[in-house]
């Protein structure tokens, strides 16, 4: 009688079993695409600048405190995508470190104004 009671009870307490819903995967959205082509083609909008100031020698109209600010925000972005594997923002602020280095090192050894 005890065995029987046990089972009941244990029964009654049993929880319901619930079912994982999975989602179909959903095809990339155009926005998707467009912000890899973004990724890649906003650093490369620096790249005036850093050929501006590596092929004349001059960097008499650069500020070094901005370009070190770029660099840094650039770093900081880098870390993020790192401990949240975030590859396209990863790619983003690497070609900008890339780029924002070779400007803030020529404006540094040009003679670029630090304000």
């Amino acid at each position: 009688m005890l065995s029987v009671m046990t089972r009941l009870h244990r029964h009654e307490h049993q929880k319901a079993q619930k079912t994982l819903v999975v989602k179909k995967q959903q095809k990339p959205k155009f926005i998707n695409r467009l912000v890899y082509v973004a990724a890649i083609v906003e650093p490369l909008c620096s790249l005036p600048q850093a050929y501006s100031v590596w092929s004349t020698h001059s960097a008499g109209s650069v500020s070094i405190l901005s370009w070190l600010g770029f660099v840094v925000m650039a770093l900081i972005w880098i870390w993020y995508a790192i401990v949240n594997r975030e590859r396209i923002i990863f790619i983003y602020q690497a070609m900008f470190f890339v780029i924002d280095s070779s400007v803030l090192v020529g404006a540094i050894y040009f003679g670029g104004k630090l304000y």
